[in-house]
């Protein structure tokens, strides 16, 4: 469905779309408020982009002529499927497909685009004079398009990267630089911006109004400031902000602009490490206690360990689960071989735990569209991308996901029509009412939404609680998701860890070890007897308390290093012989960094701090 205010980038398809005609079959005509409109959308802060089956000099030439091709970024202009570019478009200018909308006059490419992108909003052209109309209408916050410029550098980013055969050795390279300011009054609106539309390092997710920062900024008690990066590819701006008060975080927040360069981390350490409460998902790890050595050092050739990696055709993995999996993802190299469903946060700050739970994979091939639509449109603390079916509909070779949430999540099921929901803790149901004060003040975890006695009645109207999974429900799950997965797909599941955490102070974590123990055993014996089925076993790994990190589910940077070392022999294993029949292609040599993680976090809940 369309929706203004959630774009972030439009795609544009060309050929009786953008322009009338078809540029194999003549000249074309771009419509004049089709030329303002690009200009109206960049002022506004949104970006275009193009996915074009065409010859790329012909469409450059034509934008050019209209003095239309500058305000174009990453554009895909080729004669291949449309699906595959637009996710991985989305995927290298670090944007989430619900803030993205296509626009192509063939139904067949808006179907297929879905079918990559589920959450991408895609429509007909028919859209058009809509979209003129609320561009017409919006703020012009960005009349200089510096939004546009950034990306321009991103995009220059992109392109220089591939010459370089890893990440730091690229980062080094880069000249990061950079600078604190304390004058945040003035810059204000930036800020703001930043407090309220970041989300994946978004820290503390707290939404403040212009108000608010301007009390935060007046109050002497508070230290602020704002981060501005720039690197020998250009200016970024300001991509970061943070408040701090007797050495606590209140705010601290950065554009995924920057992504990848460890600037959050970097700015932590310079802080001194405060206490940090992290709400929700996050993208980046900061337990790293050192700064980073590439930022404000000059660029310089490095003696980083260069990566020998050969051909594989892309997405043949797909990683799909919580924290466990998403902590383990950095080590291994060439990521850009993967596709990820982890844990994620939508813009109004819900964070979505359910993807990765064996009942949300089942109910997402089980039901119709219509009951997932129903769920979602009367459960307001849900969001569509749970019921992500990709696992079932595109061709992986291995699919690797975790039993974690299973044993976490309570379980729902909708009294008229059966359809079973997984959210939030299970030792706070959502329909008994003794837990409502806890979890409408935010003692309890709220997975980021503010709920009201009227919407936990009206849920517990509808809904039943079954509880969290047992042994035998998750087993009977995972021979639903093997049955349903292709024949030749490998399904490797991570099992949960069985040694008594010490430190515990949460309730519902006390027994978790033996409830653990009790379903890896179930598994174990039955993946013992099944084919195309490899377990990841974190019990071979953790030793003793020093192997936890801060929580039973963290553990240390060693743990995670040796579980991507059996991550990537399952799939060298699996896809290395599937590829050498088919291709005689060499089985790929997936290498592993072992220190440089900038891209995975730690899911904790309300209060849970990390110094």
């Amino acid at each position: 469905m369309y929706s203004f205010d959630k774009i972030k980038l439009i795609i544009w398809d060309m050929d009786e779309t953008f322009w009338n005609g078809t540029i194999t079959e003549g000249n074309v005509v771009i419509p004049e408020e089709h030329k303002q409109l690009i200009l109206s959308l960049t002022d506004a802060g949104i970006v275009n982009s193009i996915c074009s089956k065409n010859d790329i000099e012909p469409v450059k030439c034509v934008l050019e002529q209209e003095n239309l091709w500058e305000y174009f970024v990453f554009p895909s202009i080729n004669w291949e499927a449309k699906g595959n570019r637009v996710k991985q478009l989305i995927a290298d200018m670090q944007l989430r497909s619900e803030n993205v909308l296509f626009v192509d006059d063939n139904a067949s490419n808006l179907g297929e685009v879905k079918y990559f992108c589920p959450e991408i909003m895609a429509e007909l052209p028919t859209v058009i004079p809509q979209l003129i109309n609320d561009a017409s209408f919006a703020e012009k916050k960005d009349v200089s398009h510096k939004r546009l410029k950034q990306y321009k550098v991103l995009e220059e980013k992109h392109i220089q990267k591939n010459n370089y055969s890893s990440n730091e050795e690229f980062l080094f390279e880069s000249g990061i630089k950079v600078d604190l300011g304390e004058d945040c009054i003035d810059q204000i609106d930036r800020i703001q911006d930043l407090v309220m539309r970041s989300n994946q390092l978004n820290f503390t997710k707290l939404r403040s109004s212009k108000e608010e920062l301007i009390d935060l900024f007046n109050d002497k008690s508070f230290k602020c400031g704002y981060v501005s990066v720039s690197d020998k590819f250009g200016d970024y701006g300001i991509t970061g902000f943070y408040a701090v008060k007797d050495n606590n975080l209140k705010h601290f927040v950065f554009s995924c602009r920057t992504l990848g360069m460890g600037i959050e981390q970097y700015i932590y350490n310079l802080l001194g490490r405060p206490n940090l409460a992290i709400v929700g998902e996050v993208v980046s790890d900061l337990s790293m206690q050192e700064l980073p050595k590439w930022i404000n050092v000059d660029s310089t050739s490095t003696n980083a360990k260069k990566l020998e990696v050969n051909n594989l055709e892309q997405h043949q993995v797909l990683i799909k689960g919580p924290c466990d999996l998403f902590q383990v993802f950095p080590y291994i190299a060439n990521p850009e071989l993967f596709d990820t469903e982890f844990t994620y946060v939508t813009d109004t700050g819900l964070t979505v735990e359910t993807t990765g739970h064996t009942t949300h994979i089942v109910e997402s091939h089980r039901l119709s569209k219509e009951q997932k639509e129903r769920v979602i449109s009367e459960v307001p603390f849900t969001d569509i991308g749970m019921y992500s079916d990709a696992l079932f509909t595109n061709q992986y070779k291995v699919v690797i996901i975790s039993i974690l949430a299973d044993a976490n999540l309570g379980v729902y099921r909708r009294k008229e029509t059966g359809e079973r929901l997984a959210i939030m803790e299970y030792i706070h149901p959502l329909t008994d009412k003794e837990s409502y004060e806890g979890i409408i003040s935010g003692e309890y975890p709220h997975s980021g939404f503010d709920f009201t006695k009227d919407i936990l009645d009206e849920f517990a109207s509808k809904y039943e609680f079954l509880g969290r999974n047992t042994a035998d429900d998750i087993l009977d799950n995972l021979k639903y998701i093997r049955k349903n997965l292709a024949s030749d797909c490998l399904l490797a599941i991570m099992l949960g860890g069985e040694l008594y955490y010490e430190k515990n102070t949460f309730e519902a974590y006390k027994d978790r070890h033996i409830v653990h123990k009790e379903i890896n055993a179930k598994i174990r014996k039955w993946a013992a007897e099944e084919s195309n089925v490899k377990l990841i076993d974190v019990n071979k790994h953790l030793i003793d308390q020093s192997s936890f990190y801060d929580h039973f589910n963290h553990y240390t940077k060693p743990i995670y290093y040796k579980l991507s070392g059996e991550i990537v022999d399952i799939i060298n294993s699996h896809i290395g012989m599937s590829i050498g029949k088919k291709s005689k292609l060499t089985m790929l040599k997936i290498r592993i960094k072992e220190m440089l993680a900038p891209l995975y976090y730690k899911l904790t809940g309300k209060g849970r701090k990390q110094k």
